[in-house]
């Protein structure tokens, strides 16, 4: 049996098994639960098609609450010793099954029990599998009572795909704490968007286990997970606890954003993002300056920012690519963002980088930006 199959307690199937090349690998319980009580299995019965009522939505979506309800998001069950929590892949696979594996071994070390989703080891080129599979292991995952969190294996590409899949009323009816960033800034909008529930700009599965994950990296989602006290700072950096601060001023307001590209790329989407009295987190992978420009200005001229309390800009790193004269990422930042007027920081450990801050999008904080901190001034999961 493999180790996978030996340390979630979940025993492989046929389907399972023909996924991984004849080796046992396991599935979840989902879809057998369902057959078992006579129903269809979760894939079918869960992930809705792209029917031709939502292919024809249109490009702008407007906010679906009302403010007075957007500015009291839902929190989501805090984790304890023995809880369930899922690992779906709605973005890129595994690079290796150690990554999966020491993925569950953290997890179990805090006491959680893991269950994997039925797709959770597919391949389709650079993603998980089939766009409506990645959708149904989600869909799985928040229909599942037994679920107590979902934890994303890991970021790369494939998410925004599901857009058109997503069914909105699971995200309302069933507030779950979703872990994850990068490409997953997508399933935090709609988790914001449909659900108005805090979710975690956080390590996916991958990250929690990997071989140079840092101490910091990991208390910080464990206590953003478990903990019942105020989740306080946010950063700085224990290796460069410096901060820039672009455009002072202090700022007290909920927070919300994620990957500067993927925000971009959901404009115009039934997931548009809205900034409106918030305060914004962009973060990016490491990229030519010209396309972090491409980006934060799209962000910009689309209007985003309108109505924005401040921004706190995390770890966006330029290279060069040679032959090209280069502005850095902080000077891109300067030139695009900080004459908006808003307060505006630069340099917090969010993203993409070796100190990952755990950050929970919808959770009341202050901004200083003089002073170059970030403080989140509540408890950000409930009983």
């Amino acid at each position: 049996m493999c180790p996978v199959s030996r340390s979630c307690s979940v025993p492989p199937t046929a389907s399972s098994s023909r996924r991984c090349s004849g080796e046992s690998w396991p599935s979840s319980s989902w879809t057998a639960r369902r057959r078992r009580r006579g129903r269809s299995s979760g894939s079918r019965s869960i992930a809705p098609s792209c029917s031709r009522r939502t292919r024809q939505r249109a490009f702008w979506y407007e906010p679906t609450m009302s403010a007075a309800d957007r500015d009291v998001p839902r929190k989501p069950r805090r984790l304890r010793e023995g809880d369930t929590v899922a690992i779906v892949a709605p973005a890129s696979s595994w690079e290796s099954r150690s990554e999966l594996l020491r993925g569950v071994a953290s997890l179990e070390a805090w006491g959680l029990r893991v269950r994997l989703g039925d797709h959770v080891n597919d391949r389709h080129g650079y993603m998980a599998g089939r766009d409506a599979d990645r959708a149904a292991d989600l869909h799985a995952a928040l229909a599942d009572p037994e679920v107590r969190a979902i934890v994303c294996l890991r970021g790369g590409y494939g998410t925004p795909r599901l857009i058109p899949l997503l069914e909105e009323t699971l995200f309302a009816a069933n507030p779950k704490a979703i872990c994850g960033y990068s490409d997953l800034t997508t399933l935090h909008l709609a988790s914001q968007r449909w659900g108005n529930v805090i979710s975690f700009y956080a390590n996916g599965a991958t990250g929690v286990g990997a071989s140079d994950v840092t101490d910091f990296s990991k208390a910080s989602l464990k206590r953003a997970l478990f903990s019942a006290e105020p989740y306080g700072p946010i950063g700085p950096d224990p290796d460069d606890p410096y901060v820039r601060t672009l455009v002072g001023g202090r700022v007290t307001g909920r927070l919300t954003g994620g990957c500067a590209g993927l925000l971009s790329s959901a404009i115009g989407t039934r997931l548009q993002p809205d900034f409106r009295g918030r305060i914004v987190i962009l973060e990016e992978i490491e990229n030519e300056g010209y396309i972090h420009d491409g980006i934060l200005t799209q962000l910009r001229n689309a209007g985003l920012f309108d109505g924005a309390l401040g921004i706190v800009v995390g770890d966006i790193k330029g290279k060069w690519s040679g032959g090209i004269a280069e502005l850095s990422a902080e000077d891109i930042v300067e030139e695009v963002l900080a004459p908006l007027g808003l307060p505006l920081i630069f340099g917090l450990p969010i993203g993409h980088s070796k100190h990952h801050a755990t950050v929970p999008l919808g959770a009341l904080a202050t901004l200083d930006a003089d002073a170059g901190t970030l403080v989140v001034e509540e408890v950000v999961t409930a009983d």
